[in-house]
């Protein structure tokens, strides 16, 4: 009988667990989506006149990720070295051996959410008309 309580209790744990991640990825994707879209449309006469001057899309590409890039590795880093003091606080070979094997995993998922966050905002940014982008201001 305390053998099944005790794993309803985990899998309520797992599955509280399991949300809490979905969520905050998902926030951390909305999050990096409206950042990109505030730079696409700060820069819209930027890109529009390196289109007009012949910039290739690939370039114009380079330029729009190079943010997304930059601040994906700050957050890493910067989860990384909090998780790995979260880690040396706990007690215990079992989690500090886990924190091994998450910590590059979570960075990796992090990465991907956040570029496929990116890439609606940097397809609106290359599908400006130079002349359009000339004229606001």
């Amino acid at each position: 009988m305390e053998v099944k309580r005790e794993a309803g209790v985990f899998r309520v744990i797992g599955i509280t667990v399991g949300l809490v991640m979905l969520s905050v990825i998902t926030l951390s994707a909305a999050g990096i989506y409206a950042l990109m879209s505030f730079t696409v449309a700060r820069r819209r006469r930027e890109i529009g006149i390196r289109a007009a001057l012949g910039a290739d899309r690939h370039r114009l590409l380079a330029g729009i990720f190079s943010r997304v890039f930059a601040q994906l590795a700050c957050g890493a880093g910067i989860g990384m070295i909090g998780a790995l003091g979260i880690g040396a606080l706990l007690e215990g070979d079992a989690i500090k051996d886990r924190l091994v094997l998450i910590l590059p995993l979570v960075a990796v998922v992090m990465a991907v959410v956040g570029l496929l966050a990116a890439v609606g905002p940097a397809r609106q940014g290359l599908s400006i008309q130079p002349t359009e982008a000339l004229r606001e201001e």
